[in-house]
């Protein structure tokens, strides 16, 4: 898998998905859709929790081919779903 993401509105340290480091940045391609096993690795988790992912309504699907039975992931939705994952902590010391 040879892919660079950049999102535009992440953070500054989380503008780049960066899946194969040993290449230099121009020299990979921006992709916009994953597959569903690629999505799977960018978010460390199996075939099987994307699918319920998808099923659920929490990563929307994109289909694409002439028959539509392809499902690809935009990229821009997997970093919406990892955003809408994130949970503040507060110290536990704060007062």
């Amino acid at each position: 898998m040879s892919s660079v993401v950049s999102f535009p509105n992440a953070r500054r340290s989380e503008q780049v998905i960066d899946v194969e480091p040993g290449l230099p940045m121009e020299m990979r391609p921006v992709r916009m859709l994953f597959t569903v096993a690629e999505t799977a690795e960018l978010l460390s988790i199996g075939l099987t929790s994307v699918y319920d992912l998808i099923n659920n309504g929490d990563l929307p699907k994109v289909m694409v081919g002439t028959r539509g039975k392809t499902t690809r992931i935009a990229a821009t939705d997997i970093q919406a779903y990892i955003d809408n994952q994130r949970e503040v902590v507060a110290s536990s010391w704060a007062i």
